[in-house]
């Protein structure tokens, strides 16, 4: 799948269905983190993403989202639907870590909306305040702050039929603003830091790109979103 091979991070390691790995190791995905799930495993725990195809949701049955509770993105309809979940060996102790990440969330972006070298429009404030947007992103954009002014214009994501509490794993930072310069030089220095970022901190992908007949800089973090990046 296409959305794996370009949206995942390539060190994940994944469980799926003997045609669905061969599948992936062909568009690009390390063959070593590829997991083939045995007709007859009782779980795919020992991964962190489940691709459950029809013979994999069939295998798991009821027991699909205990083991792998969290969908973060949906392909197709019927039995050729593909759903990528999170696993986690412990359902319950999952949804708390959820919770807590939230929390965090919401609190790192009031403080980054409220940052007054931070530009921000209604919408992404929105965003911030709601705890919609990936930890990481947030706390990137925050060390950012503390070297230039910069404005952002919305957060976002390509992850069709997630869940509504998936974190939101895209920035897009205005090029031209009047409230920040608009030259060369101060795209090429967002850029410039975003590629000095370190694990887990370092973004998939930068590049710049057209939103709403303007050009803006999209800051992507791979899926899936951590948890526990931050003490309780």
């Amino acid at each position: 799948m296409s959305w794996v091979t370009a949206q995942v991070d390539h060190k994940t390691s994944v469980a799926c269905d003997a045609a669905m790995c061969s599948d992936l190791a062909r568009h690009g995905f390390p063959p070593g983190n590829l997991n083939v799930l045995a007709a007859t495993a009782p779980d795919p725990y020992g991964s962190q993403l489940l691709i459950a195809s029809t013979d994999v949701r069939s295998q798991f049955a009821s027991k699909l989202t205990f083991f792998a509770p969290a969908l973060i993105a949906s392909f197709g309809t019927g039995a050729a639907r593909i759903d990528i979940r999170v696993i986690a060996a412990d359902g319950a102790a999952y949804q708390s870590a959820l919770q807590r990440d939230l929390h965090q969330r919401q609190t790192s972006g009031s403080q980054l909306a409220g940052n007054k070298r931070v530009i921000v429009t209604p919408a992404a404030r929105d965003q911030l305040l709601a705890g919609e947007v990936d930890l990481r992103l947030v706390t990137a954009l925050a060390f950012l702050a503390r070297q230039q002014a910069f404005s952002i214009v919305s957060f976002g994501s390509f992850a069709p039929g997630a869940a509504t509490d998936v974190p939101l794993r895209w920035a897009y930072l205005a090029e031209t603003d009047p409230a920040v310069p608009s030259t060369p030089a101060y795209v090429h220095s967002l850029i410039a830091f975003a590629h000095s970022l370190q694990p887990p901190y370092a973004p998939l992908n930068v590049q710049q790109v057209p939103l709403s007949g303007r050009n803006v800089l999209r800051i992507e973090f791979a899926a899936p979103s951590p948890l526990n990046m931050l003490p309780s």
